[in-house]
């Protein structure tokens, strides 16, 4: 059965309704269908792809647009792009979920981190202001804080009608300073690009402006934290900044927050994953084995096409199936009153489902084994609006097994999990070794305690705003951090370095203090390739010799840049 038979299941229950719409609305849906034939201009293998009218899909702008998506620059700290919650070797979302344990935990609406309403999602940034000093949040200290609900995949997001678990980025893209409509229709994605970036737990600091923020784009070099950049992205920026690079995509027009959600949603609509075994079955080449038929068979007679359907395996809308309880996550029930869509998520499409672990919108499940078992007994939580086709099904360990070789190699488009082009891309500061290295032992202050480093910054040449952040030290002392071409070691007072660098402690008790020390990474003191050490000496009389220490950082300047291209002090 094709795509087309999945549609027309569908299509057996909707149109009754779609009659009755039609009736009442034809005006409206002939006005829309003007609008759709301008915007549909552009094919691919899913049909045509809804494009506003006034953003054309050009090369320029495309490639501005992935420029911008993988540059962790956007990030006052230097360590969160948008790419870095959706990766091709995720299948457009995040594999820290898996990987970083609690560091990739939310603690839930009770607050308490390790019981059952926690979410695995995405760490962003810590808690910071404009300056670049850290502050310590509620949940999560002065670590990265995780959101609330798991990465989607940006892969194929081109053909959502909305976006975001609780559909929030809609079609409707205003300008987002003087609040004029640019595109009525067809704009998730514009709308969509905007939101985490000035989101304090993903990649914004406190009080960031999407005006402040393309202030200071305007100043870097575009990807100069990235590495193994594509070969053709590289040769498209040359040595150019994002003013050039944002004339050449908009026609000599200036950086602007419209035109930079633009640009990233126009290289979205490139990652178009159209080429997965499943695909070239439909088309006519016999691709499945008879596992996966057999899977693809209990699929679609088992009520899964009713939500998961066409080709894209989504019905984009909402349901509530029980994954926890409503009172958690309200879901689409946060922006709409109706009571059915209280606790409701959108529905996820299942393209490159076996990369995408963990799953539901809570990441709740590791694996797709305990994805399928939990639809076979039929969710686990009730509410009035449950949808009515999660009831248990009893299937068989053969069954089970069908469905799961049905989701998971006909699904998975191989150029998405080689990172092939269009899903090719530069690798990230935050994936390489130039991350600050914490190593070695400390000398315990007033308690017992010894005073910790946390140093997580993009060590680039030229970084005016490079932060180290002392915490657990003495509360209300003063201290020095101090920098040398070694290991400062545990003397019994600061010993001179390259930079002495002041600090006062917040707080007030043992191990209730911190700080933020900025170091001013100008290439008239420091050079590319230059290893540097640091330790802080936090003056405490509880300590062996008068002085706490913390252990060591360690971290290797890169570049060269030719200027600054961090400014701390924007507004």
């Amino acid at each position: 059965m094709g795509w087309g038979s999945i549609t027309l299941q569908w299509l057996d229950r909707a149109i009754p309704r779609l009659k009755f719409a039609l009736v009442r609305r034809l005006p409206f849906a002939l006005a829309a269908l003007a609008l759709a034939a301008s915007a549909h201009a552009q094919q691919t293998a899913f049909g045509p792809l809804p494009v506003p009218p006034g953003n054309p899909v050009t090369p320029a702008k495309a490639a501005l647009g992935k420029a911008l998506f993988w540059d962790e620059q956007l990030s006052l700290t230097g360590t969160v792009a948008c790419g870095t919650c959706h990766r091709p070797q995720s299948a457009g979302t995040d594999p820290r979920s898996l990987l970083l344990g609690d560091s990739a935990r939310h603690p839930g609406p009770d607050g308490v981190l390790g019981n059952a309403d926690d979410t695995i999602a995405s760490p962003g940034v810590p808690a910071h202001d404009a300056l670049g000093n850290y502050l310590v949040d509620p949940q999560f200290g002065l670590r990265p804080r995780v959101g609330r609900r798991k990465a989607g995949t940006m892969v194929n997001a081109a053909f959502a009608g909305l976006l975001f678990w609780d559909g929030r980025a809609d079609s409707y893209f205003r300008d987002p300073l003087t609040g004029q409509v640019l595109f009525p229709n067809y704009a998730a994605l514009e709308n969509q690009a905007l939101a985490p970036l000035t989101n304090t737990s993903e990649m914004g600091h406190a009080g960031v402006t999407l005006s402040s923020l393309v202030a200071r784009l305007a100043t870097v070099q575009p990807l100069a934290l990235a590495s193994d950049i594509p070969a053709s992205l590289s040769a498209w920026i040359g040595t150019r900044r994002y003013p050039a690079l944002f004339a050449e995509a908009f026609d000599g027009g200036a950086i602007t927050p419209a035109r930079l959600a633009m640009a990233i949603a126009s290289y979205q609509r490139t990652l178009i994953a159209d080429q997965a075994p499943l695909d070239a079955h439909l088309a006519g080449t016999p691709s499945l084995t008879a596992l996966e038929l057999q899977g693809q068979q209990l699929f679609q007679s088992n009520d899964c096409t009713f939500c998961h359907s066409g080709p894209l395996m989504t019905d984009g809308k909402f349901h509530y199936i029980g994954v926890r309880p409503v009172a958690e996550d309200l879901g689409r029930g946060e922006f709409d009153s109706d009571a059915r869509m209280q606790g409701a998520m959108l529905t996820p499409g299942l393209r490159g489902l076996a990369e995408r672990a963990p799953y539901m919108r809570n990441g709740r499940f590791a694996t797709l084994e305990e994805v399928v078992d939990f639809y076979n007994r039929g969710g686990d939580f009730s509410a009035p609006n449950k949808d009515p086709r999660m009831r248990q099904r009893n299937w068989t360990e053969a069954q089970k097994a069908a469905l799961l070789a049905f989701m998971r190699r006909p699904l998975t488009d191989p150029r998405v999990a080689g990172e092939l082009p269009p899903f090719d891309r530069p690798t990230l500061f935050t994936e390489t070794s130039r991350v600050p290295q914490i190593s070695g032992a400390g000398r315990a202050g007033s308690g017992g305690h010894v005073p910790q480093l946390t140093a997580l910054e993009p060590p680039l040449l030229g970084n005016s705003n490079f932060t180290i952040v002392v915490s657990q030290g003495l509360g209300g002392a003063s201290g020095v951090l101090v920098v040398s071409s070694g290991d400062p070691g545990l003397p019994p007072s600061p010993p001179s370095g390259l930079a002495n660098l002041p600090f006062a402690l917040s707080g007030s008790g043992a191990a209730a203090g911190n700080a933020s020390v900025q170091l001013n990474l100008t290439p008239a003191s420091f050079a590319s390739g230059q290893t540097l050490w640091a330790r802080a000496f936090v003056s405490d009389s509880g300590a062996t010799g008068g002085s706490a220490v913390t252990p060591a950082v360690s971290f290797t300047v890169f570049g060269p840049v030719p200027d600054s291209i961090f400014d701390a002090n924007f507004e």
